[in-house]
């Protein structure tokens, strides 16, 4: 699939909410163009449709749930079939449309296949809300694990999983707030941090 310039995906988006059923809500997809730096973001949304059409009448493109996630600082980016490195990077071993949720460190939190050369927004949204409930989870057990680090004397460990837990602030507000009073209280700046 060639890149297609913005200003024809905003066309083509507006055309596709023009015609959408009243719950649907616009999604701030951003084509990424070969070569470019991973978003940085805590977390980014890859699709990777089958071709032109695939991506123009798609119902990924007004999905309220995915745009939702966009306010939450998830970003959202629409790979080319034909961007070879980054299928790797992704680790898409078929053929698309595909979607892939992957962290700030590039690991690969989440992955969705379509079928029959479609990919459905329902199975886009549950893809993205096991991944945010298990990645909520494993946030959970950070806060839990890291006063017993302190207890056991590893303040170093602890400072560590508070800073790895604030990181994703923009993700999981309350998550991040509670990281970071934690950090106030060990005398470490977050501000620095920022």
């Amino acid at each position: 699939m060639r890149a297609l310039p913005l200003a024809v995906v905003s066309l083509l988006i507006s055309a596709a909410a023009d015609g959408a059923a009243p719950d649907a809500a616009f999604v701030p997809w951003k084509i990424h163009r070969a070569g470019e730096v991973l978003a940085a973001s805590p977390l980014i949304l890859y699709w990777v449709p089958a071709s032109s059409d695939d991506f123009r009448h798609s119902d990924l493109l007004t999905s309220r749930v995915l745009a939702s996630y966009a306010a939450q600082c998830v970003a959202l980016e629409v790979v080319t079939s034909d961007d070879a490195a980054m299928l790797v990077k992704l680790a898409i071993d078929g053929p698309p449309p595909a979607a892939v949720l992957v962290d700030a460190w590039g690991v690969v939190v989440g992955k969705v296949k379509g079928s029959r050369g479609s990919l459905r927004a329902i199975d886009v949204e549950k893809m993205m809300r096991e991944a945010m409930h298990a990645r909520e989870e494993s946030l959970n057990a950070d806060l839990d694990d890291a006063p017993k680090k302190i207890g056991a004397g590893d303040r170093d460990l602890a400072v560590a999983i508070y800073r790895r837990v604030w990181m994703q602030r923009c993700v999981f507000p309350r998550h991040g707030r509670e990281a970071e009073r934690a950090m106030k209280k060990l005398g470490v700046d977050v501000v620095a941090e920022k």
